[in-house]
């Protein structure tokens, strides 16, 4: 992992890093200010810096360039999460693949988390009509099969 703290830049001076979100096995991932859109909110995913890290790291992006070359019309296009920008970063660890996101808010996994009796069922349909149709638009707009589709991921 590439040692990160509230503060910190990247990718000269664009982003500013307000605090941590989350990590994973493969990255973590940073609130961070976008100085060339206005500090807007993002999410600095910073990728494990080891060959296999890098190697996912770089599918992944082709795969979200994919999102964001296809159809803007696609009443399903807001449904999936869209990469801003990507870029190096060399650390004390190596060389780190970073990709910016737009914020989203909480995954499905909190939602299930905060309502300890069940989410009320309007609410459930409302949510598998959009995954349905993310998965649709991804599929047949995007030629992408999404493999890890979980709560913690939606």
């Amino acid at each position: 992992y590439h040692p990160v703290h509230p503060g910190d830049v990247f990718h000269h001076g664009r982003y500013v890093v307000l605090r941590k979100l989350g990590w994973g096995h493969f990255s973590t991932v940073w609130l961070a200010l976008d100085r060339h859109l206005g500090d807007r909110p993002v999410a600095l995913k910073i990728v494990k810096s080891s060959k296999h890290y890098t190697e996912s790291a770089l599918d992944e992006i082709e795969l979200l360039q994919r999102v964001v070359d296809a159809n803007p019309n696609s009443p399903y296009r807001a449904t999936v999460v869209s990469l801003l920008s990507t870029f190096s970063h060399t650390g004390p660890n190596g060389t780190h693949v970073c990709m910016s996101f737009e914020i989203l808010g909480p995954n499905l996994l909190t939602l299930i988390r905060h309502h300890h009796r069940g989410i009320p069922v309007d609410i459930v349909k409302r949510i598998v009509k959009q995954i349905l149709g993310a998965l649709a638009y991804l599929h047949e707009e995007c030629g992408i099969i999404h493999t890890d589709l979980k709560p913690e991921n939606v």
